[in-house]
Order: structure tokens, then C-alpha cells, then sequence
């Protein structure tokens, strides 16, 4: 965690879905993530199908060990219109650190999570968020504030 790359964000305006969780809890975050491609989610947000999904975790009610609301959604454009039934989120503009999950997923996503919980790494808490990119299933990126 010594080579901490850190980059200017805008921005990100999402539609999708969410739910309470927490890290002691992975089977929530797993449930949430059947039901997103379960009810097809990214072909209700309007070109939605097909491109990235973000997950993101916020309203911490204090560190990575307290709970948080879990989202799950696509990018859509700051005037996009919110389906029935989903929810519309706004991920503040600013510099986040930048970590890369590479590998078998979700094995290597996890470990990278369990890298950045023990770096010590000052955050905010306000929003993190992970990118999923359907064109590079072994990739995930990982943006902590």
C-alpha cells in the first residue's frame, strides 16, 4: 500500500438498487448481487445494459467494521430519468485512491479489500466505490475516499 495512486474523480450520477450490510455479513452483499442480475437490473436504467456497474458502499455509520448502505447500479447522465422501484445515487467529485483487484474474482477483490481495511489508509467514509467492466471480469477497480 506504499504506492498509493490517487486520482481526480467527477462527478459519477447512478441507478440501481440498494440494501443495509455489512462487512460480517458477505452473504448480504452476495444476496444483493443475485438480485440485481436477477430482476435485470442494468437493462431498466436507460443504456444501462451492457456497460460497467458500480458498487458502491456509503452512509457508514462508522468505520468498514460498522454497517452501510450496499448500491448496486449503473452510470447514467446527471438528467437521466430513475425507473420505478430503483433509486438514483450521486458520488461526490474528488481525488480517491486508486487500488486494482486483478485475478480470480470475487477472491481477488476481497483480498484487496482486506489490503486497503489494514493500510491504515486515512478515508473519509462518505463513498467508495468498485467498477466492474463486463470486458474485464478479472479487473475490478476499487475507488476509496
Amino acid at each position: 500500500m506504499s504506492d498509493l495512486v490517487f486520482e481526480d474523480r467527477p462527478v459519477l450520477h447512478l441507478v440501481g438498487i440498494e440494501t443495509p450490510a455489512s462487512n460480517d455479513r458477505a452473504d448480504l452483499i452476495g444476496a444483493h448481487w443475485q438480485r440485481f442480475h436477477a430482476e435485470g437490473i442494468p437493462g431498466r436504467v436507460l443504456g444501462g445494459a451492457g456497460r460497467a456497474v458500480v458498487a458502491v458502499y456509503s452512509e457508514y455509520e462508522g468505520d468498514h467494521t460498522q454497517p452501510y448502505t450496499f448500491f448496486l447500479g449503473c452510470p447514467v447522465g446527471a438528467g437521466t430519468a430513475t425507473p420505478e422501484g430503483l433509486v438514483r445515487r450521486e458520488l461526490p467529485a474528488g481525488p480517491y485512491a486508486r487500488f486494482d483487484a486483478v485475478g480470480e474474482q470475487p477472491g481477488a477483490l476481497v483480498q484487496t479489500w482486506m489490503g486497503i481495511w489494514s493500510s491504515g489508509l486515512e478515508r473519509s467514509f462518505v463513498a467508495d466505490y468498485e467498477i466492474h467492466d463486463p470486458d474485464e471480469p478479472s479487473r475490478v477497480v476499487i475507488y476509496v475516499n
